[in-house]
């Protein structure tokens, strides 16, 4: 394993994995939007707070901003492996 991914190790053990301060579940996917995105979609209350993502995608829903295009980084911290995604392609799912 390269240096590059050193830094990310710490977060997958399970005692010190942050929890998301809205549904309080543990969270193992570490993603990266810009900070306009993120003021627009999480409400005040939580924005200097560990928000996972599924929250992040209903906090979005509700307000009705599309934010497909705005994920840079997405990680996965199992308890045996670390992945990093790049998105390839993005889309907004409409609700009907």
């Amino acid at each position: 394993m390269d240096g590059s991914n050193h830094k990310k190790l710490d977060i997958c053990e399970g005692s010190h994995r942050q929890k998301c301060k809205v549904c309080g579940c543990q969270d193992k996917f570490d993603f990266h939007v810009l900070d306009a995105v993120w003021k627009k979609v999480v409400p005040t209350r939580f924005r200097n707070k560990v928000v996972c993502l599924a929250c992040f995608d209903e906090f979005a829903c509700r307000r009705r901003i599309d934010y497909a295009d705005h994920l840079e980084e997405l990680y996965f911290a199992g308890d045996r492996a670390m992945f990093k995604f790049q998105p390839v392609a993005a889309e907004n799912i409409e609700n009907v």
